[in-house]
């Protein structure tokens, strides 16, 4: 580079000589904390090839459900209405096979409304109204091969000691453990859905002495549904079905079983 394109005033530093002109405000960097961790073992946990939703069973249940539907406005009749379920809970109950589900029944309501009637005629517009239609229920569900694998917590366990100086319990000192299990959820899945309904009209007035032809604002809804469910739980399984062998089943050490009571007793022998 010759003189007429240096750069006027620059100054070539090196990185020793500017590293040793840097002051306190410049390098604020270091190392805030170092430790070495300790190993940690690990031990082999078998418990299967895989582990994907499994399921438990498939059924069809049928609920019956009744209703009272108001409409935002008079009308002389129900041109159309749409109908489809939605699920907002699907829960098992452990040991007792029963799963509760809830939800609602979403219906669009099209229907006439009248704006006059003259000479035997009737005239309007048509409208609509959505309505949510609440159901709630129960089944008891009968698994065919898979069943849920839920494994209840232990019960915590307390060691003390005794004090001889106090001549009992030393409540200084004491050992316990506390053993915590997390279950798969068991979930379901909505194949598919059916709704038979009537609608009745129980409170309507005529209009303008038309023959047959009589204008409402509430009528009652009865449905019949049906619904295709399908429950499942994530399970680590093994390939091919059945278990293999039994050293693929995990060990649990220790005794998880449920508490379930005793519906026949054999001093006290009453019919259910």
């Amino acid at each position: 580079m010759d003189s007429y394109n240096k750069p006027k005033g620059a100054i070539v530093v090196s990185s020793e000589a500017y590293a040793s002109r840097c002051g306190d405000k410049d390098c604020d960097a270091s190392v805030l904390q170092s430790e070495t961790l300790t190993r940690a073992d690990n031990h082999p946990w078998p418990g299967g090839d895989f582990k994907i939703p499994r399921v438990l069973a498939e059924f069809v249940v049928q609920v019956d459900s009744e209703a009272k539907i108001k409409l935002n406005e008079p009308a002389y009749e129900i041109k159309r209405i749409e109908k489809q379920i939605f699920l907002k809970q699907c829960r098992y109950i452990a040991t007792t096979n029963k799963v509760f589900f809830e939800g609602y029944i979403r219906k669009n309501i099209e229907y006439a409304t009248k704006t006059c009637s003259k000479h035997n005629t009737i005239a309007g517009t048509i409208k609509d109204t959505t309505v949510h239609v609440p159901i709630k229920f129960y089944t008891k569900v009968d698994f065919c091969g898979a069943h849920p694998q839920i494994l209840p917590n232990p019960p915590s366990l307390v060691a003390r000691y005794f004090d001889e100086k106090r001549m009992g319990k030393d409540i200084r000192e004491a050992d316990r453990s506390n053993i915590e299990i997390f279950n798969e959820p068991v979930y379901c899945e909505l194949e598919w859905s059916a709704i038979y309904d009537a609608d009745i009209n129980e409170k309507g007035k005529h209009i303008d002495k038309i023959p047959n032809e009589e204008e409402f604002q509430e009528f009652t809804d009865k449905s019949v549904i049906y619904l295709c469910i399908k429950l499942l739980q994530k399970q680590q399984v093994c390939w091919p079905f059945p278990d293999k062998i039994d050293h693929k089943k995990k060990p649990f050490p220790q005794n998880t079983e449920w508490l379930v009571p005793q519906i026949h007793d054999k001093k006290y022998d009453m019919p259910l």
